[in-house]
Formats: C-alpha cells, structure tokens, sequence
C-alpha cells in the first residue's frame, strides 16, 4: 500500500482578538511568560516534523507574505502580535523551511458577513439569537486562568471545542424566516472558504513524503479535516497526539 501525505490541522485563538476578558493579560506576548508559552506550542510542532507549513492567508498574498519571511530571516523584521508571526515564522524558520504556503481564501459572494446576521436575528428573531449566545458564544470563550498561551491552544484542539464551535454555525444556518433564508447565505460562503482551504491544501501537499502542518483558526478545523479525511488523499494527523 501506497503511504500516504500527513497533514496536521492545528487550531488557534487569533492573538490580536481575544476576548477582552483576556486581552489585559495576553495583549502582550513578548514578555517572558508569554513567549515560553509559545516556544512550548513552537517545540510541540516541531516534533511533528513538517515539511510545509501553511498559513491562514489569502493565497494571493503568498508572494508578499514570503517577502515579509524572507525579511525575518534575513533579521530585518521583528515578530508581530499574531499566531502567523508567533508560531507559523519561528516554527518555519527553525526547521530552516524555504517559504511559506498561504492557502485561505476571503471573497465576497454577495453574502451578508456574520456580523450581519446576527444583527438581522437580534431583530427578528431574538430567541435564536439569545439561544446562539447562551448556548455557544459563551462557552466557547477560553477559559484558562491564569491566562496561558500552551493551554489556550491545547483547548482550541480538543473535541469538544471544536464540535461545538461546528454547532454554532449549524444554529447560524437556522436564521431567517420563510424562504428568507439568512444564516444560511453566510454559511454557504463559510463551506465554500472551507473547501478552498482544503483544495490549496491538497495541492500543495501531493507528495508521499509531504507533512503539511496547517495553522488556523479553531472554528475551521471540523470542517477542513472533515473535507481531508473525506477526499483520501491524505492521513490526518491529530495535534492532541503533540500537545501533551
């Protein structure tokens, strides 16, 4: 039997988001506990053993996001404030990868933005709206006290995080009334993202001996590893199995 690529799906919280619950605590991670927090998720990734690390970028902003790469490791750019920097830039660089591979796409297809329907339920329909708040906005913050990068990420990855943030889009589809079917007009845009992720990822990673380490953010990994596991091209590779 033919072996097959290996691809790892690490989610992560977007650093320059989180909650303002946390923000006082983590706005900033270039103070010593912070950074060995992420050279803890750095070191966890590495023994993976990646050949490619994809990033969640506009794949045609690939050549400007190498240039800004190519910039760190030539030590004319200071890491910023974000999980691409923080973990994508150090991890590549420290297993001496050549470039970087942006893989995401963002178009507009007409859609109404979440944001947007949200807007739309609290008007309208105001128990689904309470009822998407109650039931996973809340609950879907990351409660780790004292804040700790290492242990956000390791509650980005488990299960049942990331079945309920899965959720939380099936209840956003549920928006609208009669034929006016509003979460849906964003949830399609979001499986179309989703499959455009996992078809530039199956590009790139063709290889038997690629091992491609995906980073982004948790609220895609059902989805895109689902799209994987579904097409067999490739085995996934989980990262609870490094995040001891």
């Amino acid at each position: 039997m033919n072996e097959k690529p290996k691809v790892m799906v690490l989610g992560t919280f977007h650093m320059r988001y989180t909650p303002d619950l946390q923000r006082v605590e983590l706005n900033d991670v270039l103070l010593n506990d912070r950074q060995r927090e992420i050279r803890e998720v750095v070191d966890r990734l590495k023994e993976f053993k990646p050949t490619k690390i994809a990033l969640e970028v506009e794949k045609d902003k690939d050549e400007p996001l190498n240039e800004e790469y190519h910039k760190y490791l030539n030590g004319d750019l200071t890491l910023e404030v974000d999980e691409i920097h923080q973990f994508g830039f150090r991890a590549a660089s420290e297993l001496r990868h050549g470039r970087l591979y942006a893989i995401d796409w963002m178009e507009s297809v007409g859609n109404r933005g979440l944001g947007q329907v949200m807007e739309w339920a609290k008007v309208e329909q105001p128990e689904m709206y309470q009822h998407i708040n109650d039931t996973y906005r809340t609950k879907l913050q990351l409660n780790v006290n004292p804040p700790d990068i290492y242990e956000m990420v390791k509650q980005c990855n488990s299960e049942s995080r990331i079945k309920l943030d899965h959720e939380m889009y099936m209840a956003v589809a549920r928006i609208g009334k009669d034929t006016n079917y509003v979460g849906i007009d964003w949830v399609r845009w979001w499986y179309q993202r989703n499959l455009i992720i996992y078809s530039n990822l199956a590009e790139i990673t063709s290889s038997p001996d690629d091992r491609t380490l995906l980073i982004i953010g948790s609220g895609h990994v059902q989805l895109v590893t689902q799209f994987l596991g579904e097409s067999g091209l490739v085995d996934l590779v989980s990262p609870n199995d490094y995040l001891k």
